[in-house]
C-alpha cells in the first residue's frame, strides 16, 4: 500500500501531512509531490531519505495543469539522486499530444 503524503504535518488534501518515521512503519511506501523547484523536491524527499519502503516521486506532466513535461528528465534524475525509487506521472491521461511526446522522449532517455 502506497500513500500520497507530504512531510509537512499541517498539509491537507491529496498529499496529507505525515510523520516520515510513522508512515513508513504502517505503509509500504509513499507517493510524494515532486513537481517544482529543486528546493521543493529536496524538502519533500529529504525527510524520507535512508528509510525503507517505496519513495515514489510524483510529477505533474500536463502543462495546462501546472506540470512541466519539458523538465521531466532533469527533475526525475534529481529526485532519484535524493532517494526516490519510483516515478509516477500525475494525470497523464489528461496530457495533450505534445506533452505526451515530450514525456515519452524524456522517459526513453531515463531508461
Amino acid at each position: 500500500v502506497l500513500l500520497h503524503a507530504d512531510p509537512v504535518p499541517y498539509r491537507t488534501g491529496a498529499n496529507v501531512g505525515v510523520d516520515a518515521d510513522h508512515i513508513l512503519a504502517v505503509a509500504d511506501g509513499v507517493v510524494l509531490p515532486c513537481t517544482g523547484s529543486d528546493a521543493a523536491r529536496e524538502a519533500v524527499l529529504g525527510p524520507f531519505a535512508g528509510r525503507g519502503g517505496v519513495r515514489a516521486a510524483n510529477f505533474g506532466i500536463v502543462t495546462g495543469m501546472g506540470g512541466s513535461p519539458r523538465t521531466l528528465e532533469r527533475d526525475a534524475a534529481h529526485a532519484a539522486s535524493l532517494g526516490a525509487d519510483e516515478l509516477r506521472l500525475y494525470h497523464a491521461g489528461l496530457a495533450s499530444g505534445p506533452d505526451l511526446e515530450t514525456v515519452a522522449a524524456a522517459l526513453s532517455r531515463l531508461g
